[in-house]
């Protein structure tokens, strides 16, 4: 594994990139929970105890002193066809501000690179606290998260809609049965990726809060309430931190129940609701709807194009060449290289010395691994291709229905 010998901080220590071991694990909670603004100790924050496994992650160490952590989950990522791939789920990933801008961030995401090499995971895939970081280490945005509210005193369910009846219940003792509606649901979604017991549990319970939960066989809600009672004028905040259907069935009745709640306001919600959701149609007013924020969600990072590749289906018959660059080209300068070539068929995606119908920079393979059109792509600048092979491209790759992707990690 590369390391960081040749990086040293101001005080001119050598600072050590190795493997975690378990006894580094409550460091590098406090560490992180520093870095990303947590008011609370990592003890108080109800996290599950096996949620991390250390052999999945790096420390870099100032002498002592951790100064940089990351790892990843051990998760799968639902593709075109409904495929799932093994996927390195980047997480916790933070560098100390003391010891910012001296390349150790670059050599932690190197060192991630080669653990999901080692795991046989072909893929890596985060949700970024910022936006502007992860291109240039080959990520690209293949999800978007979209932050909705919905005022629950101006609309409801449309008439002649028959919502089926939910179960009401506390969502911790239920996590066995949401868990495997989720399982149901997530090889249905392209861009979803799995959950582990304890990344379902610390996705969905909050501490010191009740987390309130509605089960349909075929679906499930999980929300926590913050009382708002305006004196004497009710406006309860409701978040939804997770909302999962497997059919529409499932879909109807569990948003028919949230928006009976009493002395409920805002109905809200960040990344439960897709862009192309069903809501709106099922609303008697769809105004009352409202998008409020639009962030990227899911960010993919393709190693291994060929095993990637060949692993989702494709909406056409057609054969075409990827040449692919290891730079993304908003770094600025010369066009850089092709580092591989790929030809891609519905029959099998091999390694060729053919001329490039593509040249696409490796942060637009995750993209275009999901679905995303490389028009849109070449648009940004990290697609280059003619308009021909370009519009072939845009039908061979291309999907009906968005990714999305409700799990923050």
């Amino acid at each position: 594994m590369s390391g960081l010998s040749a990086a040293t901080n101001v005080s001119g220590m050598t600072v050590n990139l190795r493997r975690a071991k378990p006894d580094d694990i409550d460091e590098l909670l406090t560490m992180d929970f520093r870095n990303f603004g947590v008011d609370i100790l990592p003890k108080e924050a109800g996290l599950p105890d096996d949620l991390l496994d250390p052999d999945r992650f790096l420390v870099a160490m100032d002498g002592d002193q951790m100064v940089a952590a990351g790892g990843s989950y051990q998760v799968e990522l639902t593709l075109p066809g409904f495929n799932t791939l093994p996927t390195s789920g980047v997480t916790w990933v933070s560098v100390l501000a003391s010891h910012r801008r001296q390349g150790i961030l670059r050599s932690l995401m190197s060192g991630l690179d080669e653990m999901a090499t080692e795991f046989e995971e072909p893929v890596l895939g985060l949700t970024a606290s910022e936006g502007p970081i992860y291109q240039r280490f080959g990520y690209g945005i293949t999800t978007q998260r979209r932050v909705i509210e919905v005022d629950r005193r101006r609309t409801g369910i449309r008439p002649g809609l028959e919502p089926e009846r939910v179960r009401l219940v506390e969502a911790e003792p239920h996590l066995d049965e949401i868990q495997a509606i989720f399982d149901r649901y997530r090889v249905t979604q392209v861009g979803e990726i799995s959950r582990t017991e304890p990344l379902m549990r610390e996705h969905n319970i909050r501490s010191k809060k009740p987390n309130y939960a509605a089960i349909h066989p075929d679906g499930y809600a999980v929300w926590s309430a913050t009382p708002h009672w305006h004196a004497g004028h009710p406006a309860h905040e409701v978040w939804v931190t997770d909302l999962v259907a497997v059919t529409p069935e499932a879909h109807l009745a569990l948003w028919n129940l949230l928006l009976s709640l009493d002395l409920v306001g805002p109905i809200k919600s960040y990344g439960a609701v897709a862009l192309d959701d069903l809501l709106p149609s099922i609303l008697t007013d769809q105004r009352a709807l409202r998008t409020t924020d639009l962030n990227d969600g899911l960010w993919v990072k393709v190693l291994d194009a060929e095993t990637s590749f060949a692993a989702r289906s494709y909406r056409a018959e057609d054969r075409l060449v990827i040449g692919i660059t290891e730079e993304p080209w908003v770094t600025g300068g010369d066009t850089p290289a092709l580092s591989e070539k790929i030809v891609v068929s519905n029959d099998a995606v091999t390694r060729t010395d053919d001329q490039p119908d593509l040249i696409v920079s490796r942060s637009a393979l995750g993209p275009m691994l999901l679905g995303t059109a490389p028009t849109l792509l070449a648009d940004q600048g990290i697609v280059t291709a003619d308009q021909a092979d370009l519009t072939r491209a845009d039908l061979f790759f291309g999907e009906t229905r968005r990714a999305h992707c409700r799990t923050e990690f």
